[in-house]
């Protein structure tokens, strides 16, 4: 096979790949754990060659699998020049161009090993590929032609990756600051922030948690580096690049960390065993959220004690202070802009609604005396596991109910009647802690009631006498209580006042409680010394009412998180081939539809119900991020045909999401589609729940996924009347 063409251009050649070889000290390979700075006599050896090849490919090579996917589509385009340096024996080193490299090897080793086939990729390539010869060996001059492609160009590294090579052109060739940022065209702040974190990385190296960094904690280190009320905690000395505040560079260290947990030993001494702690701060943006609250003690003293620094930003005064003032000063400029006009006769009643509620603030503020209190937050924004364990010792139909087999994705099966719902509802009440918007909302589903036509008297009413039910969330032990009784009060009003609700609830040690008067009319006041929840809870539901534009936040969290476009792909290869895109209108808070078979866009409620349902239930995943979805009557109005394909594709989004789901079925056809439609390997996450009469008691029959898809491929199992 002969080893190079010779062009018109002496520098552009065409080389074989069998004389190509992988540049082994590619920045792009030293984040890698099995790096090893190699030697260029030893570039050609065959384990190195095995070794780059793998580190450049990565596992499965997924880091080539666009490129092989190019070449098959399009054939070898020689956009980019694939440079080259020469070894001995008419071989060459790739200096540009190495992922290519490495995607061409793959494939005619694949050729020649397996025929597979090329695509629109000739063959040829192999032998004959476009190469441009690097000229200049000059160490200096390969560095700054990878930062001026990786750094400042279009093909940027990791920041890891970055870092390193500016630190080599500043420490090992020791260059100026000012020629360096000329040579590759970057600013003085930006060299600098990467040189000052990665000193800071080197002090973390050297600290008694140093074995614990990888290259995905650098981004935290650059951010610390740029962020000027963190420096100073530190005590940062830009001539030495060191933090010299000891103390409080231990504490970040720590909780940039994994902590040991000590426990006693058999022999009673306490040591340290295999349990740790999980570091407090693990993103950028936690960083970020440090610097905001590094001078509040009271914070500060929260995420020391608790090693959680979302609890200890809402602890701070900061939170609440930001969220008042943004939207006093917004109600203050509209109000504003409104007094310079004349009010149209028909929105009187609208800016009396609005002044009414603003009114109603005001009253329930100074009756329940929760100045400044968020109301809807939740305890923690991370967590490790959902719900393991629950008992519904009383509510409605379920009466010392238990359930210990719970996993990531529960499919409640049984009979109508069978308590079902009732069940998701307790989920739902445990879950919103001493919220008393949760009760409300879980009743007012039940009548089918919007909210503005909710009569107190009929709420009343339609409450249980009493409500207990437990669980465990997240390794902790949480229950709610809740019960109404009428307050023999000199003070309250008896002509108007009906009863009071009591919510009493608890998550580990932390308990809360919530009181909330009822009046006639729409008037009702809380009073509470704060109200969190377990985690975010979306209740999705076919029989309540149709109503749109509830979903408008789901819709916006799905489009912040790109779940939008996985959402359309799938409505458009099972419902609507012709539909590509599905757009929420503000000012009508409706939901248009981009499909090609139609002129005007159509408004979601012209379609079926089925792609209805399908739409609004993917929504609601990326707003309940690292929560519990709840849905009820899984398969109503969707085609059995295609419920297994849509039990994959939810199943997906709990685990992009991080999400516990909940879901009913009283169709067999659903249940056993739905458990077939999980992938095998992931079986492991999935729950069966069958709820079935037994001595006039609903008792849980429970299957684990691995159990029950068995038991369905086994022959004619239903779920539904287990025993």
């Amino acid at each position: 096979m002969k080893k190079e063409k010779k062009t018109a251009n002496p520098s552009r050649q065409e080389i074989s790949l069998k004389n190509l070889y992988l540049d082994p000290n590619n920045f792009r390979l030293i984040h890698e754990q099995d790096y090893v700075e190699t030697p260029t006599s030893k570039i050609k050896d065959k384990v190195v060659s095995q070794r780059t090849f793998r580190l450049i490919a990565g596992e499965r090579n997924q880091n080539i699998q666009d490129l092989i996917e190019s070449f098959k589509a399009s054939g070898y385009l020689p956009i980019d020049q694939i440079q080259i340096k020469e070894l001995e024996n008419g071989d060459y080193m790739v200096v540009e161009g190495n992922r290519r490299v490495a995607a061409l090897k793959l494939l005619a080793n694949e050729y020649e090993t397996k025929n597979i086939d090329l695509g629109n990729l000739h063959p040829s390539i192999f032998d004959n590929v476009p190469v441009v010869m690097y000229e200049d060996g000059d160490d200096m001059h390969y560095l700054t032609l990878m930062a001026l492609k990786h750094i400042s160009g279009n093909k940027k590294w990791g920041e890891w990756n970055q870092a390193k090579l500016l630190e080599k052109m500043y420490l090992s060739h020791h260059l100026e600051e000012d020629e360096i940022c000329r040579r590759i065209g970057i600013s003085k702040i930006e060299l600098r922030r990467s040189l000052r974190a990665l000193s800071l990385v080197e002090q973390y190296r050297n600290s008694d948690y140093g074995d614990q960094f990888d290259e995905s904690k650098f981004p935290i280190f650059r951010e610390v580096a740029r962020n000027a009320d963190l420096k100073v905690w530190l005590d940062w000395d830009d001539s030495s690049y060191k933090a010299k505040n000891t103390a409080n560079l231990e504490f970040f260290f720590s909780w940039l960390s994994r902590e040991p947990i000590e426990e006693p030993g058999d022999d009673g001494q306490v040591g340290y065993g295999k349990k740790f702690r999980d570091p407090a701060i693990i993103k950028r943006d936690d960083v970020v959220t440090l610097g905001k609250i590094i001078t509040d003690t009271r914070a500060m003293a929260q995420l020391k004690s608790t090693r959680d620094i979302n609890a200890a930003y809402r602890a701070s005064d900061l939170v609440f202070r930001e969220r008042q003032e943004a939207a006093i000063k917004s109600l203050a400029n509209e109000i504003d802009i409104l007094s310079q006009m004349t009010i149209r006769e028909g929105y009187l009643p609208e800016v009396g609604n609005a002044i009414g509620r603003l009114q109603s603030i005001v009253d329930k503020t100074r009756a329940s005396g929760l100045f400044g209190v968020e109301q809807k937050t939740v305890f923690h924004d991370r967590i490790d596991s959902h719900f393991s364990e629950l008992e519904v010792s009383n509510y409605k139909v379920l009466q010392q109910l238990r359930l210990k087999k719970l996993s990531k994705v529960n499919l409640l099966a049984g009979i109508n009647n069978s308590g079902k719902t009732t069940l998701l509802e307790a989920i739902y009440l445990l879950s919103r802690q001493n919220d008393f918007d949760g009760l409300l909302e879980v009743l007012r589903r039940r009548g089918k009631i919007s909210e503005e036509h909710l009569n107190p008297e009929w709420f009343i009413d339609q409450l249980p006498q009493e409500i207990k039910i437990q669980g465990v969330f997240d390794n902790r032990d949480a229950s709610v209580s809740i019960r109404h009784y009428k307050e023999e009060n000199s003070g309250i009003d008896k002509t108007l006042y009906l009863e009071t609700v009591e919510i009493t609830s608890s998550f580990g040690a932390i308990k809360q409680e919530a009181s909330t008067r009822i009046y006639k009319g729409e008037k009702r006041e809380t009073h509470a010394g704060h109200i969190k929840l377990l985690c975010p809870t979306i209740y999705s539901s076919p029989f309540f009412l149709n109503e749109p534009h509830r979903y408008a936040p789901f819709y916006h969290k799905s489009m912040q998180s790109k779940a939008l476009p996985k959402i359309f792909d799938f409505i458009n290869k099972h419902f609507i081939p012709s539909v590509s895109d599905i757009r929420l209108v503000d000012e009508s808070r409706r939901f248009l539809v981009n499909d090609r078979d139609f002129q005007v866009a159509p408004d979601l409620t012209d379609y079926g119900e089925g792609v209805q349902r399908v739409f609004f239930i993917s929504l609601i995943f990326a707003a309940a991020q690292n929560g519990v979805v709840l849905i009820d009557e899984f398969e109503n109005a969707i085609h059995t045909a295609l419920i297994s394909k849509f039990a994959g594709f939810i199943y997906d989004l709990t685990r992009e999401f991080n999400i516990q789901l909940f879901l009913t079925s009283h169709s067999k056809e659903c249940i056993d589609a739905f458990v077939l439609g999980i992938p095998e390997a992931d079986i492991k996450d999935f729950s069966a729940i069958a709820l079935v009469e037994k001595e006039k008691k609903i008792i849980a029959r429970e299957f684990s996924g691995v159990e029950f898809k068995n038991l369905v491929e086994a022959g004619d199992v239903d779920l539904r009347r287990a025993r």
